[in-house]
């Protein structure tokens, strides 16, 4: 017990000295960017958090699919807002679920000919989807290949681009995301929901990280939620 304290002791020590790592990416309410400064849904909850565990921290924002390798790689890495998903569960330590999403396949509002009522209608389609996002496993798993109907892409603000070219057919994002472009989606027309995906976005870890580290935001989580309970929760829950 004892060696069990000490041992406390010095990663409560490491970590005054060191802060701990977040990694995000700009996805718009959840997580944006003004001034230099990030904020938004789930940042806004991450930083309650950090600051009910009285740990010293950075948020670092950057690619989508840097993120998730950077924190599938290093230990004591965080990253939010990520998709709690089967095929993930065993690759990230969960530690507060932060806001839900929904997930949609959306078409040009000036092309109603791309009609699907769902996946397998959907496979007639050329389908955009951004670079490491669990809507990519997903779609792969339902037959799309990027060799026929799937386009793969950095940021869902290029499948923007290629939906108006005519590039592709459809894309799949989730429904906030639209809602919050500068036209709230008025050149979109959502085709139908991908109910599947219809999950929490989690602040989550590097499975290898250390159990205090973890053991200490998930307590502070507990605070946060019962002191603070996040906006975004209360407005829906799954299955929305």
């Amino acid at each position: 017990m004892r060696w069990q304290i000490f041992l406390l002791g010095c990663w409560l020590h490491h970590s005054t000295a060191a802060p701990v790592q977040l990694v995000t990416e700009v996805f718009p309410p959840y997580q944006q960017l003004q001034d230099s400064t990030v904020h938004g849904w789930s940042v806004d909850i991450v930083r309650q958090i950090m600051s009910a565990a009285q740990l010293p921290y950075q948020i670092d924002v950057m690619p989508w699919a840097r993120a998730v390798k950077t924190a599938s790689s290093t230990p004591d890495t965080l990253i939010f807002s990520l998709l709690r998903t089967e095929e993930r569960e065993s690759q990230f330590a969960w530690i507060a679920p932060l806001c839900p999403m929904r997930i949609s396949f959306y078409a040009s509002s000036h092309r109603p000919e791309v009609q699907a009522a769902d996946l397998n209608s959907a496979l007639k389609y050329v389908v955009g989807v951004e670079n490491g996002q669990a809507n990519y496993r997903f779609l792969r798993e339902q037959g799309f290949r990027e060799s026929r109907n799937l386009v793969v892409v950095g940021h869902n603000h290029q499948l923007l681009q290629m939906l108006d070219l005519g590039r592709i057919d459809l894309m799949l994002v989730s429904d906030i995301y639209v809602q919050q472009l500068p036209d709230q989606g008025a050149q979109l027309r959502r085709v139908f929901t991908a109910h599947a995906l219809e999950k929490y976005l989690y602040l989550a870890a590097h499975p290898a990280t250390n159990p205090q580290l973890l053991e200490k935001l998930r307590q502070a989580w507990q605070q946060v939620k019962t002191k603070h309970p996040p906006p975004c929760q209360q407005v829906s829950s799954p299955p929305f």
